[in-house]
């Protein structure tokens, strides 16, 4: 496994010369989300039936989430994604949905006991984007299991490379929020890059 600062500097190699596709990748995915969610609060406000809507938009767009992941896997193994592969969870759509709704019930449980379990199951889970992408074969559960036998030993790790991105997301902040559409790409691809490593490790 690399350092921190090896996962960050091969994140910005990466992404020389693709600043502005990744940085329009995660524009296109912002306003499709908002939009829907916008569309929907203009239209029904705060009553029942917008919030059920809202709730099946949020469920309809965890596929779009996924193709941004991948997105940024994509770069970081130096290939060149077109922005048509941000809608590519749409060709796995129940697969990927409901590995995402198992993470999100397992860390929501994990919160409601304490908050550092709740970090220790999101850190556990990490892997499962990339996994989904590279194991078509493996059904939800087998895709969560197989990113916790990967994180053994590297939790902490993959924390502290998290927690390394803080001052840019302050930073990004004091831009109105416009800082975001390059530190997303920069903490994704950094991600993506530690998963390569991470499932290089795990083949050994």
């Amino acid at each position: 496994m690399d350092t921190i600062s090896g996962y960050k500097d091969r994140a910005i190699a990466s992404l020389s010369g693709k600043w502005g596709t990744a940085a329009l990748a995660v524009l296109i995915y912002c306003l499709i989300i908002y939009a829907g969610s916008f569309i929907t609060m203009i239209v029904f406000g705060d009553s029942a039936i917008g919030t059920v809507i809202s709730g099946i938009w949020s469920l309809a767009c965890i596929p779009l989430g996924w193709g941004l992941a991948i997105y940024f896997l994509d770069i970081s193994r130096e290939n060149n994604p077109q922005f048509s592969q941000l809608f590519d969870g749409y060709k796995d759509v129940l697969r990927i949905i409901l590995t995402y709704l198992c993470f999100a019930i397992a860390v929501g449980i994990g919160f409601l006991l304490l908050i550092v379990p709740g970090i220790i199951i999101a850190l556990m889970f990490s892997q499962a984007p990339f996994i989904l992408k590279d194991n078509t074969e493996l059904g939800a559960f087998e895709v969560l299991s197989k990113s916790a036998n990967m994180m053994k030993g590297h939790k902490m790790d993959l924390f502290l490379l998290g927690l390394s991105f803080i001052g840019w997301g302050i930073l990004a902040m004091l831009t109105m929020g416009l800082g975001f559409f390059l530190l997303f790409p920069y903490m994704y691809t950094s991600f993506a890059h530690f998963y390569d490593d991470l499932r290089k490790e795990y083949a050994m």
